[in-house]
């Protein structure tokens, strides 16, 4: 007797329905966060804990003006300037372009400053250049003479010739620096 299979088991997520625990802020209903209700309830915390009850400290019930309940850190700051502004016609005052103009007149009483360079050391490269081609040139020339009677090996050392001149060139020009 066979066996008769089993129905397909389908694996199915089931729906969640979820209630949001926070309902979002809108701005002037009093339940966004800001710095001033975090110390207005920090304030009353601290009322109760004392033994008032909120608004007995001489406060209005509601919560204080928003100067009031700003920390000392973030209230408006008064500024008094050490000194008073320049008047028009000051001799004590600071004028840029005549501060500029005498620095100008200064450096150019100084003049320009003479720095003695050394003497730049003369090149070897081409005295070794033509040195290494003409030895290039005298054993392929030799081996050319040695082998005279054989055109091919005469082009060959011609050839030679051209190819040692342009490495050599290259290397000692291109590759290598000034010495």
């Amino acid at each position: 007797m066979d066996d008769p299979t089993p129905p397909p088991r389908r694996l199915v997520l089931k729906q969640k329905d979820v209630e949001p625990t926070d309902k979002a802020a809108r701005p002037g209903d009093g339940t966004a966060i800001s710095v001033r209700l975090i110390h207005l309830g920090n304030r009353l915390a601290e009322e109760r804990a004392a033994g008032q009850t909120p608004g007995e400290s001489g406060q209005r019930a509601e919560g204080p003006s928003y100067a009031e309940a700003l920390p000392p850190g973030f209230k408006h700051k008064e500024i008094a300037p050490l000194d008073p502004p320049v008047k028009p016609g000051d001799e004590e005052a600071i004028h840029v372009p005549d501060i500029l103009r005498a620095n100008r007149l200064a450096a150019d009483e100084l003049g320009p400053e003479l720095i003695a360079m050394p003497v730049p050391r003369r090149s070897r490269r081409n005295r070794d250049f033509l040195v290494l081609v003409a030895c290039a040139l005298l054993c392929t020339g030799t081996l050319a003479f040695v082998f005279r009677a054989d055109r091919q090996i005469v082009a060959l050392a011609l050839f030679g010739i051209v190819f040692l001149t342009v490495i050599l060139a290259w290397i000692l020009y291109g590759v290598m620096d000034r010495y």
